[in-house]
């Protein structure tokens, strides 16, 4: 069976080599920082929803829209809840389908998935930094303090550009690059949004149940509806997150969102 090096130990990272291992290859897990699913311990508010009853191939955005239908189609729902519960979660149902570890402890998931891991006898580097990928008769991956790493498969699970002090700060599509992938233009997907007007800092902490809509030349482009925030700025909360990729898209062109 082959060598895999799964490069990233976040939830994705993670499952990648449970599932790889599981499958009978010898798999060396690389994290950046000292421990790994530093971020899975703030999913949820600390609480981890990890997965969501209502999931569908509508929640996804991307110009091929067959991707997130295989996967899902790979790893349902059902699939995933599963998963979780033969490692010991139990599943709690709340409101918008969000399902959590009856714990409500994000530290719950990081735990069965590292034990996991552990005994399926994944190697786990921590503090192993990749800075170059080369892909010769193998895969030839080379660390910041210049260990070299060798192995027949390579799994890219670095995270995005988000979150740069839990360890996701774009290193992946260079990473990605040098393999001869192409990289779209990235600009952040769930932000708070920025609003004309000069009355914020007088209704700055308000949180009211509301709806959100986007405009873009009097058409209705998306709405959400749930907890929105008022700041010194403008609006932040789920509905607002929800919003602001579309809102961003069209910032980007130059166009006007209302």
């Amino acid at each position: 069976m082959p060598r895999v090096i799964v490069i990233g130990g976040g939830a994705a990272g993670m499952m990648a080599a449970i599932s790889a291992r599981s499958h009978g290859a010898d798999v060396i897990l690389l994290e950046r920082n000292n421990r790994v699913g530093r971020k899975i311990l703030a999913t949820g508010n600390g609480r981890c929803n990890y997965t969501n009853v209502h999931l569908s191939i509508n929640n996804y955005h991307g110009k091929n829209s067959k991707f997130p239908f295989s996967c899902l189609s790979q790893f349902s729902v059902e699939e995933t809840i599963d998963f979780f519960e033969g490692l010991g979660i139990t599943p709690v149902v709340e409101e918008g389908g969000k399902v959590f570890p009856q714990s409500f402890q994000s530290s719950s998931v990081l735990d069965v998935l590292r034990f996991e891991l552990d005994y399926l006898g994944v190697e786990i580097l921590t503090e192993a930094y990749v800075v170059d990928i080369k892909k010769k008769k193998d895969f030839v991956v080379t660390l910041k303090d210049g260990r070299k790493i060798h192995g027949q498969r390579v799994i890219l699970a670095p995270g995005g550009k988000a979150a740069p002090n839990t360890g996701s700060d774009g290193n992946g599509y260079t990473l990605a690059q040098k393999l001869g992938h192409t990289i779209e233009d990235i600009f952040p997907g769930l932000v708070q949004l920025k609003l004309e007007g000069n009355f914020f800092k007088q209704v700055s902490g308000v949180k009211i149940i509301g709806v959100a809509e986007l405009y873009h030349e009097h058409k209705l482009l998306r709405r959400d509806k749930g907890d929105i925030l008022f700041t010194d700025y403008g609006i932040s909360g789920p509905p607002i997150l929800q919003l602001s990729r579309t809102a961003l898209e069209l910032l980007n062109q130059g166009a006007k969102a209302e």
